[in-house]
């Protein structure tokens, strides 16, 4: 097939893309945000959990309130478009939450809120709705620098398994905090191989700069990149959606998560890339994808950026024996760790973790070592280990007789190469 250099028009979208890759079936699933969640969670791809979903207005009247987590939470229509009806809530406690825009809802005006979803105020073509509570999405540090309010998020289209074009859509107060383009919300593209964001809109118009903090868009990596595209191929895959828009999130402390997919996605996502996305889709039409990971190595090998050769993507290379720091109430504490590729979980000393007031999570995990097999105590717990943050679970236990503090396992060095070379401190162990 020849390959057109003109953007994808609405019309086109619909009848090439739509029509012939979405069947009524997927499309259904898609447009029903609790049926997407159950379809998600069967196949073991991260959303944010469900507390509750209300069908009636008896099952709004015999909810119990005080349920729902004093940290947050947000209410959406399953059928809703465009943001419309989302009430995200910051913190609730004995009746009473404060939303991210700063509006205080008691009980009675949330069930209000909540009856107007199950009546389809919020809903495509007004039809009755159902209505669900699900977990707050704590956003990564990352993208606190570069969005102020509300929470950003990444778009990408996926095609066949195929990550196609991608951006991030960063709310503002024009957009009332939601990541809504049509609403106010600035669009930046991002580069399909390297995750590095390369121009950027705001209502149509190209800018260069972040109008709330004037940093400049271009050249700014997003976190755990690879992984967003394989989460986002693996979504459509299990949808069954040929051609999709995928949103995801990155939590702070879960990673990516899916929020959504759309099967009719919009073409706004060409303004923010400079880039036609019929382009890229009629490159991929006649191939054959067999699974998401083959999806992900075509769209980071035929749609990079040619500033993407100058990036490097190497892992980084560490010593058997390296710092890190350690996240606690105070601040970073710095220990150094042994980086053992031999553990599958990451260790660390008991009363180092209660020096600092680590929490001792309920969670027990079984331990193989060379002591013996055991159930361990587990600690939810950050650590910075050569700049990057690693959120994890480690086991607890006493090692105050051994040298080093911590045992990093295999689980949380990923992206990491360890040298076999014995350094000098190591050449003190031995002698």
């Amino acid at each position: 097939m020849a390959i057109s250099k003109t953007v994808l028009g609405m019309n086109a979208r619909n009848f090439l893309y739509i029509r012939p890759y979405n069947k009524p079936s997927a499309k259904r699933i898609a447009d029903d945000k609790l049926k997407t969640k159950e379809v998600l969670t069967r196949h073991n791809i991260p959303t944010p959990k469900l507390f509750a979903s209300f069908k009636t207005r008896a099952d709004v009247r015999n909810f119990i309130w005080r349920k729902l987590p004093e940290t947050g939470f947000a209410v959406k229509p399953s059928r809703g478009y465009g943001g419309s009806g989302i009430l995200a809530f910051k913190n609730w406690k004995f009746g009473k939450g404060t939303t991210i825009n700063n509006e205080v809802f008691d009980v009675k005006k949330l069930e209000s809120h909540i009856f107007d979803i199950i009546d389809g105020a919020f809903s495509l073509q007004y039809l009755p709705d159902v209505a669900f509570i699900e977990d707050i999405v704590n956003q990564h540090s990352f993208f606190k620098k570069i969005a102020p309010v509300g929470l950003a998020d990444i778009r990408i289209i996926v095609f066949k398994q195929v990550p196609i074009m991608a951006m991030i859509r960063i709310p503002t107060e024009e957009s009332d905090g939601k990541a809504n383009i049509h609403l106010g919300a600035l669009a930046a593209g991002i580069d399909i191989s390297t995750g590095i964001t390369t121009s950027a809109t705001d209502n149509s118009r190209l800018i260069y700069k972040f109008p709330f903090t004037k940093r400049k868009i271009a050249g700014i990596k997003l976190p755990d990149w690879d992984n967003v595209l394989l989460l986002a191929s693996r979504a459509q895959n299990a949808i069954k959606l040929g051609f999709a828009g995928v949103d995801i999130v990155i939590d702070a402390k879960k990673g990516p998560l899916i929020l959504e997919l759309n099967a009719r996605p919009g073409l706004q996502i060409q303004n923010a890339n400079l880039k036609s996305l019929r382009t890229r889709l009629e490159r991929i039409e006649d191939m054959e994808v067999t699974s998401p990971e083959k999806g992900l190595h075509l769209a980071k090998t035929l749609f990079s950026e040619s500033f993407s050769e100058k990036v490097s993507t190497s892992p980084k290379v560490l010593p058997v024996i390296f710092p890190v720091q350690v996240k606690y109430a105070g601040g970073y504490k710095e220990i150094k760790a042994k980086l053992d590729t031999g553990a599958f979980r990451s260790s660390i000393d008991k009363n180092f973790a209660d020096k600092i007031g680590l929490e001792i999570g309920k969670k027990k995990v079984y331990i193989e070592s060379a002591s013996g097999k055991a159930y361990r105590p587990t600690s939810d717990i950050s650590f910075l280990l050569a700049g990057k943050k690693i959120n994890t679970t480690v086991s607890l236990v006493d090692r105050s007789h051994l040298k080093y503090q911590m045992i990093i396992g295999r689980i949380d060095l990923k992206g990491f190469l360890i040298s076999p070379e014995i350094n000098e401190e190591e050449k003190e162990d031995i002698l």
